[in-house]
């Protein structure tokens, strides 16, 4: 196993806790392999059979749902160590909800089921690291439904408090772009754009580029 991929492994929720030197024996006791995606590469479309558990162990990848229209709603970025759609791998309807698609060059590293089962059964720390991982998908998606039903404005201001507390600081620093963010709250951008101006006449929230203070915090919330 490659260097890049065992740190991708490590930086995965499966294997929390668990020192590098037992990941390589673990892995070792398995088959899988690694593939390669280049950037703007599809990975899976939505509806496609969810048949392996997946890991990025290097890269970034998009899941985002198209609507007959062609509006592109982001749900999700995958970075090293996120695990594709391992909520779907167990269903009776294990098929993908979304699109992904790699933002730049990426490697995923792949098991079958039957080989994560008899990981379990070797190291048990793994089957309660991936319980976790599933109750975080299923708390991720509960908000990503409730933001659903929010106004822009509201959606922007979650967006935001959530960053604050993240980051621990007023002074927020976005990580995405405009045209990112929109898309994951799945309108336009100057939609977007006017919310957070908003904002900022009504002295709530001053920014600058990615830059963003958080005047009034209570206001957000």
């Amino acid at each position: 196993m490659d260097i890049d991929t065992l740190n991708g492994l490590i930086k995965c929720p499966l294997f929390q806790g668990i020192h590098r030197d037992v990941i390589v024996d673990l892995m070792h006791s398995v088959r899988y392999r690694v593939m390669r995606y280049g950037k703007g590469e599809i990975f899976a479309i939505e509806g496609d059979a969810c048949l392996h558990i997946d890991i990025v162990v290097q890269g970034e990848m998009v899941a985002k749902v198209v609507s007959p229209s062609g509006r592109v709603m982001r749900m999700n970025l995958h970075h090293s160590g996120n695990m594709l759609a391992p909520a779907f791998l167990y269903a009776t309807h294990n098929v993908y909800p979304v699109t992904v698609e790699a933002t730049r060059e990426s490697f995923i590293l792949r098991l079958m089921p039957e080989d994560l089962e008899a990981l379990f059964s070797v190291e048990p720390r793994l089957y309660m690291n991936f319980i976790k991982v599933l109750s975080n998908i299923v708390s991720f998606l509960t908000k990503r439904v409730s933001m659903l039903s929010m106004s822009v404005r509201e959606r922007l201001c979650f967006f935001l408090f959530e960053e604050m507390q993240r980051q621990g600081t007023t002074d927020v620093v976005l990580t995405q772009s405009r045209q990112e963010i929109a898309d994951s709250f799945g309108v336009q951008k100057f939609s977007l754009q006017r919310c957070m101006n908003e904002l900022k006449q009504e002295g709530i929230i001053d920014y600058t580029g990615k830059n963003v203070r958080i005047i009034k915090p209570d206001n957000l919330t």
